[in-house]
């Protein structure tokens, strides 16, 4: 019993499908794996600037030195707003990040009139301060990276916080964790 060529056919036109089909899955895996490699360097790009502004060395302004008054909307710490170029695997695959921060100063104030602090506000709310203390009591920052995919397509992350008035040397953290060489008993 031999097989036909109308068989013979069938079975080659159902490798060929399958083996397509799998080429394709392969070419798709590959293009999401580009797309999720560019979104996670702007991740590390977004975690990256809002850990800059973090580490800020004094309250106040002082020249030459990175203050807490000094972080504005694309202003504060070492890391510039604006585009920049990431070597992704070789000196041949450069992507381009573009990287924007936005900062509103938030004040802790009493709304019910009864001398205890209980909302936050931001410039514009009914209940701002008319005297400004000066420091606000936080700054929320809005970090915003973009780049374009693979396709050509516009991508866009967004990362939140908040940054206290609280140098990283005078806190908690810092002040009062243990050293490695010491021992607990």
């Amino acid at each position: 019993y031999g097989f036909s060529l109308i068989e013979v056919s069938i079975a080659s036109l159902l490798i060929m499908l399958g083996v397509t089909g799998y080429v394709t899955l392969q070419s798709e895996y590959v293009v999401a794996d580009a797309k999720i490699n560019l979104r996670g360097v702007a991740l590390h790009l977004a975690q990256e600037k809002l850990t800059d502004l973090v580490y800020f060395q004094q309250l106040s302004h002082i020249l030459g030195a990175i203050s807490f008054q000094n972080i504005a909307t694309n202003l504060g710490g070492t890391i510039a707003a604006g585009e920049r170029d990431v070597i992704l695997s070789s000196e041949l695959n450069l992507q381009t990040y573009d990287t924007q921060w936005q900062v509103e100063n938030l004040y802790y104030v009493d709304t019910t009139f009864n001398g205890i602090a209980d909302s936050w506000v931001k410039d514009g709310d009914p209940f701002f301060p008319v005297d400004l203390p000066r420091n606000a009591d936080l700054k929320s920052v809005h970090v915003m990276v973009t780049w374009l995919d693979i396709s050509g397509d516009s991508k866009k992350i967004d990362m939140f916080g908040s940054i206290a008035p609280i140098m990283q040397s005078q806190s908690f953290q810092a002040k009062y964790r243990l050293s490695s060489t010491t021992a607990v008993p």
